[in-house]
């Protein structure tokens, strides 16, 4: 094969380059390994397209780039997901999928990116990384908060306290352990509510993993709703066909071509009916349990997500309400939780409705040690590790200052698990420092011996002085 100059790579790297961008806001596979090798690939752009190309191995530069883009177009295959109309497209971003709760769901056989990356690496080199800003400032000046999704996934070893408060939880999702089976009810609706950072989310994580609850339903689903500005019924309904095992794309085909859709004059909400129904049909055959995390009644919903306990209708249009995808013929039943507890109630209606209690003092002060510890040997390791016995008895008296204080500290954390950890990483990143030793007419002035500036007899004799 010939040697390809700088001249004729650089169209196959800017094609290649265009190719990730658009992928920007998808949910791609092998996502982080590909960040890094475009990264790489944007670094040494210049080098690359040079002629001769700047590189100690051009030579290899050719089919490195045929092997990316295979690698980025098998991503992009295996993502797998829905090719939406033009006009649904405009209404929605593209979010990450929750964690797959469904053990039985086909996967195809994975492929590893990571040879390349380290392909990638021999032959250009690394780039380091850039640290993401927690916030990026719009045109006006404010503050666009990143949204962190959810998953089901949970540690029970970081979740403190709440032993009792998640039973109750279950216990509105189950019933009592005392109940008839002729007592039950076969759908079940509870909320969780509170304000942000409480402990909604852990607390609906400590209930998912419960022994209770996986008894009681074969199915259990975790959907993250997303954030309050990009409402998206496509995407979420989307998204919780996929986790459900459904192969999207054909979902969406049979969505495309239904004689309702195509008779429908507002073909957006016909669409929204027809998968609501195939939900439904989806879900009818077992027990589930769905927590909705961070859920609300978002502006111009004309009441969607109200009142899940709903039947779908005999003579009316699927489409109306979330609730009409969630059958109520088997013993299920969904949590929601929310920071408003009038939306909770809105959506669970006679159900029970919980707020996470503030963390007593010792569960409180477990997660500021637990943060507080791993921040700092975070921090550690971006410092020298060469560090005299000075400074680390200095480190070890901030800590037990601290120690000192946990009721305190808690308490002025409002007992909020955020507060909490936000505390313990600022305090983990204070450099402890010893007062400073007194100079040496400090010294005197506090003994007495050398008269203060400020003494008028001192004043008088410094006037009198003559002016050399």
């Amino acid at each position: 094969m010939a040697q390809q100059s700088g001249n004729d790579l650089k169209p196959l790297l800017e094609k290649l380059l265009q190719a990730f961008d658009d992928e920007d806001d998808r949910d791609l596979l092998h996502r982080t390994e590909l960040d890094h090798i475009f990264r790489i690939l944007r670094a040494n752009k210049d080098k690359i397209t040079s002629r001769p190309p700047d590189v100690e191995k051009k030579e290899e530069l050719p089919e490195l780039l045929r092997k990316i883009d295979e690698a980025l177009q098998q991503c992009k295959a295996r993502s797998k997901q829905p090719q939406q109309s033009d006009n649904a497209k405009s209404k929605k971003m593209a979010l990450p999928s929750v964690s797959d709760c469904n053990p039985f769901k086909s996967r195809s056989p994975e492929f590893s990116v990571e040879p390349l990356l380290q392909q990638t690496i021999n032959i250009l080199g690394d780039a380091p990384s850039t640290p993401a800003p927690a916030a990026n400032h719009d045109a006006a000046g404010e503050d666009t908060v990143l949204y962190e999704w959810t998953t089901s996934y949970v540690d029970e070893d970081r979740i403190y306290g709440w032993a009792d408060e998640a039973d109750k939880v279950v216990d509105a999702l189950v019933g009592l352990q005392e109940e008839g089976k002729e007592d039950q009810l076969l759908f079940r609706a509870a909320g969780i509510t509170g304000i942000h950072g409480s402990g909604k989310t852990a607390l609906a994580q400590k209930v998912f993993v419960h022994d209770r609850i996986k008894d009681a339903f074969p199915l259990r689903l975790w959907v993250c709703v997303g954030p309050p500005d990009h409402e998206d019924r496509f995407n979420l309904l989307y998204r919780m066909l996929d986790n459900l095992g459904l192969d999207t794309a054909k979902v969406e085909a049979i969505v495309d071509n239904a004689d309702v859709v195509k008779a429908a004059g507002d073909k957006d909400k016909s669409k929204i009916g027809v998968l609501l129904f195939i939900l439904y049909v989806t879900l009818y055959k077992t027990g589930y349990l769905i927590v909705f995390d961070d859920i609300r009644a978002y502006p111009g919903s004309d009441g969607w997500y109200s009142n899940l306990t709903l039947q779908p209708p005999k003579n009316g249009e699927w489409y109306e309400r979330l609730a009409y995808g969630l059958p109520k013929a088997r013993k299920s039943a969904v949590l929601v939780t929310c920071r408003s507890e009038d939306d909770a109630r809105t959506m669970v209606r006679t159900g029970r409705v919980f707020r996470p209690p503030g963390l007593g003092d010792a569960e409180g002060w477990k997660l500021f040690e637990r943060e507080y510890n791993e921040a700092e040997k975070k921090s550690k390791k971006e410092k020298e590790d060469d560090k005299d016995k000075d400074e680390k008895k200095e480190e070890d008296k901030l800590y037990k200052e601290l120690e000192q204080m946990k009721e305190q500290i808690v308490g002025k954390c409002l007992r909020l698990p955020v507060a909490i950890v936000q505390a313990a990483k600022g305090f983990a990143l204070l450099a402890h420092k010893p007062d400073d030793p007194p100079k040496s007419e400090d010294k005197a002035l506090l003994d007495g011996t050398v008269p203060s500036k400020t003494d008028p007899a001192t004043e008088a004799t410094e006037a009198n002085q003559p002016v050399n």
